[in-house]
């Protein structure tokens, strides 16, 4: 069990929820030519595969 509920939600979250709230950031928190990298995406969408990655006693 996730001690942290945002962690918890990201490791259930479909790839296509993830991709939709890193283009919403993107497009929302960086540069137009940021926003519109494929590449600043996916950094995103690694973030959030980290956060979500279990911490010392938790598990999935």
């Amino acid at each position: 069990m996730y001690a942290n509920k945002l962690a918890e939600a990201f490791a259930k979250a479909s790839e296509t929820d993830k991709v939709e709230l890193a283009h919403f950031l993107a497009n929302n928190l960086d540069s137009a030519e940021q926003a519109k990298s494929s590449a600043r995406v996916r950094e995103y969408v690694a973030a959030f595969d980290r956060f979500a990655a279990p911490r010392e006693g938790e598990q999935f």
